[in-house]
Formats: C-alpha cells, sequence, structure tokens
C-alpha cells in the first residue's frame, strides 16, 4: 500500500494513543493524531475512530457525523459493533481491534481504493448518504413500529425542523457549504436528543424527530433548546465567494503569499423553523406527518426561527381543521412565492454577472483581459493620488515564448499560459489583483504597496515559475521563465507612464539575461 496520511482522532487534546499509532508508522504511513471536533488536515484520506477512546455510542456518532472523508472505526466489542453498524455510511468501515495489524491494513487500504466514489447500494440503504441519518425509508418503519406500542405514560411527539433559508446559502456559497451545514446540523440535533429519542433526515434540508418526555411542556422547551442550539453554532462559510462578491478579508503581511490549503473563512447566521405535533391514541404516520408539516409552515409564516405546534393552532381556529389548511396552503403560497422570486432574482443577478465577466475575464488563463486592466488601473492610480497611498504593478513577460510555440505546439503553450495563470494566482497576495496583458505578457497590479515590497512579491513569483513543474500535452517538460519589471507611482506618473517605466525595466532584465528582476527607477531620475 503506497504512503498516504491517516488522521488519528482522539477523545481531546493531550490524549495519547501512541502504541497504536506507531505499529502504522511503522509501516510506513503518515498518520496524524487530531482532537475531537478539531478541523482535520486537509491532505488526510482516510479518518480512524476509535469506539473505546469515545466513552459511547452517541459521542461516537457525533464526531462521525462531522466529517465526510472515508473512515475506519475500531471497536473492541460486538456490541460496540452492532452500534456503529446502525449509522456506518456504506462506504465506510469497521474493524474488531487493533490486532491483527495486518487486517487493520487490509481495511485501511479497502477505503483508500474506495474513496475515489465507486457506486454504491442506495436500494439496500437506510442511512442518509450526507449526514449518517435514518433516511426517509428507515423513518418510516421506526415511526410505523413506535406508534404500534403501547403509547404508555411518556408524551411523545413527531417534529420536523426546516433550515431556514437554506438555498440562499447554497446559491450564496455553493452546495459543498451547504453540505457542511446539513452535516453539522445532524450533528447538533443529535447532540441534544434524549437517549430514547430518534431523528432522521427526512428531505433536503429538512430533519424529523421523534421526543418521548414526561410532558407537553417538557417537550416544546426541549424543541425550543434545540432551535437556539442550531442558532448560536458558529457555522462558517467561505469569505471569497466568486468574483460577483469583492473578498472581505483581513491585511496579511506584506509579502505573504495566500494561504493555499482554503479561503479565509466567515460566520454564517443559520437558524431553523420547527413543526410539532403530539402523538395521540389514534395517530397515524400520514396524520403527525402533516400535522407536522401545516405547523412548521406556520411557523415560517410567523418569520422563521421558531417553533409552533398543531395542537395550539387547532386550538386558536376552535378546532376547525378545515381553516387550519386554508392557513396552511396560504403559508405554503408564501413561502414558494419567496423562493420563486429569489430565483428569479439570482438568476437575473447571475446572467448579469456573468457578463461582466465575459466581458472583463481572459478565455484563456481566467485572469482580468486587458479591457479590465485598463480600467481598473486607471481608478487604482487616481484613488491612490487622491488618499496618498502606494501603489505598484509589476509587468511580466514569459520568456522565449515563440520558442515554447514552435517546440512543443500552440496547445502545448496554451496549457503552460493556463498553468503559469494558475501559479500567479496562487502565489500572490489576495489584496493583489493580475490581468493577461497581452500575449505573453502579465501584468501584477499591488495596491498600498511600496517598491521594496513589490520587487519582494515579484521576485518570489519569479521563483515560483521557474520551479514550476510545466509539461506539453505529450508530457515533455516545458522550462518555463519570466522576465518582471517592477514600477511604483511616482508624483508625475499617470496611468501610461507608471506601465511604460515597468515595461522598460521588463526591457532591461531581458537585456541583462533574462530570467530576472528589474526595478524602475522613480519617474525623472538616472537608473
Amino acid at each position: 500500500m503506497e504512503a498516504t496520511t491517516i488522521a488519528w482522532v482522539l477523545p481531546h487534546e493531550g490524549h495519547a494513543d501512541e502504541a497504536a499509532i506507531a505499529a502504522l508508522r511503522a509501516q510506513g504511513l503518515r498518520v496524524i493524531a487530531c482532537a475531537s471536533g478539531a478541523p482535520l488536515p486537509a491532505e488526510a484520506g482516510v479518518r480512524v475512530l476509535r469506539a473505546e477512546l469515545f466513552g459511547d455510542a452517541r459521542r461516537l456518532r457525533r464526531e462521525y457525523l462531522l466529517d465526510a472523508r472515508p473512515t475506519l472505526i475500531v471497536v473492541a466489542t460486538a456490541e460496540q459493533e452492532a452500534a456503529t453498524l446502525e449509522f456506518l455510511k456504506a462506504r465506510d468501515d469497521v474493524v474488531r481491534g487493533l490486532q491483527p495489524l495486518e487486517l487493520l491494513l487490509l481495511r485501511l487500504a479497502r477505503l483508500l481504493k474506495h474513496a475515489g466514489g465507486e457506486a454504491r447500494l442506495h436500494s439496500l440503504q437506510f442511512s442518509d448518504e450526507l449526514t449518517g441519518l435514518a433516511n426517509r425509508k428507515r423513518w418510516q418503519a421506526l415511526l410505523a413500529q413506535e406508534l404500534a406500542e403501547p403509547a404508555g405514560a411518556e408524551c411523545r411527539a413527531v417534529v420536523l425542523f426546516d433550515l431556514d433559508h437554506f438555498k440562499q446559502i447554497n446559491d450564496r456559497f455553493g452546495h459543498q457549504t451547504g453540505d457542511q451545514v446539513l452535516r453539522e446540523s445532524a450533528a447538533l440535533l443529535l447532540e441534544t436528543l434524549a437517549p430514547g429519542d430518534r431523528l432522521a433526515r427526512w428531505g433536503g434540508e429538512e430533519f424529523v424527530a421523534l421526543l418521548a418526555r414526561y410532558d407537553r411542556a417538557t417537550v416544546v422547551a426541549d424543541v425550543q433548546r434545540m432551535l437556539q442550539r442550531l442558532a448560536d453554532h458558529v457555522f462558517l462559510a467561505p469569505a471569497a465567494t466568486g468574483s460577483g462578491f469583492e473578498r472581505l478579508v483581513n491585511r496579511f503581511d506584506d509579502t505573504a503569499p495566500a494561504p493555499l490549503d482554503g479561503e479565509p473563512m466567515q460566520r454564517m447566521a443559520v437558524s431553523a423553523s420547527a413543526g410539532l405535533a403530539f402523538v395521540g391514541e389514534r395517530s397515524t404516520f400520514a396524520d403527525l406527518m402533516s400535522q407536522a408539516d401545516v405547523a412548521l409552515y406556520e411557523a415560517k409564516g410567523r418569520g422563521r426561527n421558531r417553533l409552533v405546534s398543531y395542537e395550539s393552532l387547532q386550538e386558536s381556529s376552535g378546532g376547525e381543521d378545515r381553516d387550519l389548511y386554508v392557513r396552511h396552503f396560504e403559508n405554503v403560497t408564501r413561502v414558494l412565492t419567496e423562493r420563486m422570486t429569489t430565483l428569479v432574482t439570482n438568476m437575473g443577478r447571475s446572467l448579469v454577472e456573468a457578463a461582466r465577466r465575459e466581458a472583463n475575464q481572459d478565455a484563456l488563463t481566467q485572469l482580468h483581459n486587458r479591457r479590465y486592466f485598463d480600467a481598473r488601473l486607471a481608478r487604482e492610480v487616481e484613488t491612490a493620488r487622491k488618499h496618498g497611498r502606494a501603489l505598484a504593478i509589476a509587468l511580466i513577460d514569459l520568456d522565449h515564448f515563440h520558442d515554447v510555440n514552435a517546440s512543443y505546439g500552440y496547445p502545448s503553450g496554451d496549457q503552460a499560459l493556463r498553468r503559469f495563470a494558475e501559479i500567479a494566482r496562487h502565489g500572490v497576495r489576495l489584496t493583489d489583483w493580475l490581468a493577461r496583458y497581452g500575449g505573453e505578457e502579465f501584468c501584477l497590479v499591488m495596491p498600498d504597496t511600496d517598491l521594496a515590497t513589490a520587487a519582494r512579491v515579484a521576485e518570489r513569483l519569479r521563483a515560483q515559475v521557474e520551479a514550476a513543474e510545466i509539461h506539453s500535452i505529450d508530457r515533455r517538460r516545458v522550462a518555463l521563465t519570466a522576465s518582471i519589471g517592477v514600477a511604483a507611482l511616482a508624483p508625475q506618473d499617470d496611468t501610461l507612464g507608471l506601465v511604460q517605466r515597468a515595461s522598460d525595466a521588463v526591457l532591461a532584465a531581458k537585456q541583462a539575461g533574462r530570467n530576472r528582476l528589474h526595478v524602475a527607477a522613480a519617474a525623472g531620475s538616472a537608473e
């Protein structure tokens, strides 16, 4: 098995499990110990959880739901194995003990083999793929079984949860962030349940629970607590959300490149509405789900992030179910109209954004194009003058690029340009921006940056281009270097003057032997 990275999750910081980890490391595997609840290393392809370290099945299950990567759960007893199999996803695995080591390695190899996403047996699956909770099919069986048993002295209720404005989360931050919100919401709801409660994913952004308490007041209080737990949780999303949104980021060190392991994060406000229906002597599955749905849409109609019980609606309507369902129709219509309005608005915004992006983006490299560069650089110069700020640019010319096209072909030349654009995007700071100036020439614009700092940023980029692995279509290595000229805005400069001085610096770098950086002297001074 090839060496890979494994996240070995421990119940808390400071907990040691060195004996087990050392055995895997001796086999050439890279094993990283991680504390429960903390973000796992991005490079970890597989996660390992030891059931006995987490104390009880509920805590293990909560930890399991917090991450979607392939997972191996190590159990010590048949009881732990049975409890684990109730929520384990089809692509994950369980193993009884750490010995023999060969068996543990085989289980890990199996996870690595299938990590690419093989077809799964959806028809046989009773757990939701994303959250690990019971799915709709399993929920129907669970609730039917509960209704078939004698009621007893406890007060039981079905609660339908719906995450508020979830479509807007997907639209703004992307489905990957939406999926993480669903996983975290499932874990939070599960955490607040009592031992005998049931929780399932009903579909989309909806969850459904069966609660058993001493009385109705306790049920209502506990559901309110669950909603508050969701509202108080810190959900995070990328701060940079594509070209339609400005990057709202803190300033980093002048010369530090943007981190490669993820975007800056911002907090999202996530809440849920809930509809509750108490289980009666003659309640059926259909009745309870319908009543909970009516109460849920009433909660949304009242402003969201709140709980409404079907029984309270009955009391306020004088027991007339007909009036309740008329009101339900009005609430559903209102919510659907709101969603449709949002959809149409977002579609219009997306079309405008797509047209703007097409007009200002270079099709080959996905960087800004010359049209965008000319317009924005003029604004940058005006802003710098108005507020007395520094401004620097680096004009970048790829060396002997005609020879690249002649030796490897134009498709390989295009691939080299795209690779350069990727290197440049990752190698510069978040406060800077790049444009394709023309052909194999690019310009890096650095607001609020003095000449010395700009030279350091540009030199780092030059070194990264020289060291990069770039290949032709037929996999031959393409040696790519760049000559760079750096200039800072001087009092005498206009936009054309600034670009001209950077261009002169590029020519000086090429005349000095290429693959180097030349810094332009201030306007009007001697070189």
